[in-house]
Formats: structure tokens, sequence, C-alpha cells
């Protein structure tokens, strides 16, 4: 293919997208065309996929720096505040800084001890203001739910549960038929396949009561 005919189909498959109509190609060798763009763009989308990772990474590391920062700094105003003993100060149109002591918190290191010694507790009559909340978490596993489905639907269970719903809780999504594409590798051609030659059966002959291949 020249390198015009190249350009010419790209803009005709451009002008296809730009329409958002679908339609038939008007050949049917045309789908390799349009195979090798969906190739292209394809890695297209590997690259910022890979460009976006690389840039997460980027990020993160400025905000984190940027953190330490903020915590220096606010590090600086506490020490200041604390060697004038002054706990407040107002910058008249400017901002105000206060230093806050906040409330001490428990750090749990052994839940499951933690709660022994509240049911212990609990048992002996003392009031603990229901911290033990005891929950029961179901979680569907959409894979063996299909295959249930399935059964269900085939043997009429699943229409009688639904019947006397007025909206159903489950519903049967038929997925669009899609196109599976496989390319050749840039270093490899279709046609460079290796012969095998297959040995042929010898033939057996009777001479003189002596076997003989032949």
């Amino acid at each position: 293919m020249s390198d015009y005919e190249s350009v010419f189909k790209k803009q005709e498959l451009h002008e296809m997208y730009v329409s958002g109509e679908v339609v038939p190609l008007s050949d049917l060798y045309l789908i390799e065309d349009t195979a090798l763009t969906v190739k292209d763009l394809n890695k297209k989308i590997d690259f910022y996929k890979d460009y976006k990772k690389k840039k997460a990474k980027d990020i993160d590391g400025e905000i984190k720096t940027l953190n330490n920062k903020v915590d220096f700094f606010k590090s600086i105003i506490m020490e200041t505040l604390k060697t004038h003993k002054e706990k407040s100060i107002k910058f008249p149109g400017s901002c105000s800084v206060s230093s806050r002591n906040p409330a001490p918190k428990w750090v749990i290191n052994d839940e499951d001890k933690l709660i022994e010694v509240l049911k212990e507790a609990e048992k002996n009559g003392e009031k603990i203001d229901d911290i033990l909340q005891e929950t029961i978490v179901y979680k569907v596993d959409k894979k063996k739910a299909d295959k249930l489905m399935e059964v269900w639907e085939k043997n009429g269970k699943l229409d009688k549960i639904l019947e006397d719903m007025d909206e159903p809780f489950i519903v049967k999504e038929i997925p669009p038929t899609s196109v599976a594409l496989s390319f050749v590798k840039d270093n490899e051609e279709e046609d460079d396949i290796v012969p095998v030659s297959v040995p042929k059966k010898s033939k057996v002959v009777k001479d003189d009561n002596v076997l003989k291949e032949m």
C-alpha cells in the first residue's frame, strides 16, 4: 500500500468516526485497515496508561514533599508560640494562629483481646455503652450467582420468585457481540512457518525368507 493510499484510508476511517454512524465498509478487505487502526489506538492507550502511572507517582511524591513542608512550618509556629507563652495570636486582615491540645486517643493493638475483656465486663453487669456491635456482612459471588440464576431460569423458579414483584431484584443482560482481534508481532511473519517433514512408512518385503525394508 502506498503512503497516499494509507493516508486516504485513515482519513476515510476518521470521517466515519466523526459522523458517529456505524455503517459497513465498502470492501471486506478494508477490515484489515480498520483492525490495524485499532492496533495503533491500543498502543496509544497503553502509552497513556504507563504515562499516567508515572505521573501519579511523581504527583504523590510532590504532595508528600509539600505535606512535609507544611508540618515543618507548623512546628516552627508552635515552638514560637511556646517560647512567647502565647496560645493564640491574630494578625488583622491576614490570619489567626492558635495552638490546640487535641483529646488523647487510645490505640487498640489487639482488638480481639479487647472484645474478650468487654464481654467479660458486660457479663459481670457493667454497662459498656454499646461498644460491642455485632454485625453480619453478606457478599454475593457474582460468578456463582450467574450460574445459579441460569439454573433457576431454566427450571422456572426465577419466574415464580419475580412474578409478585413490582420491580425485579435481578435482570438478565445480554452483552452485545464483540470483535476479537489478534495481530502478527512486528518481528514475526505469518508465512515464516518451518515445514515439518513426515517420515513415510517403510515397506517390508519377503525375499528368500529374509525380511527387508525398502
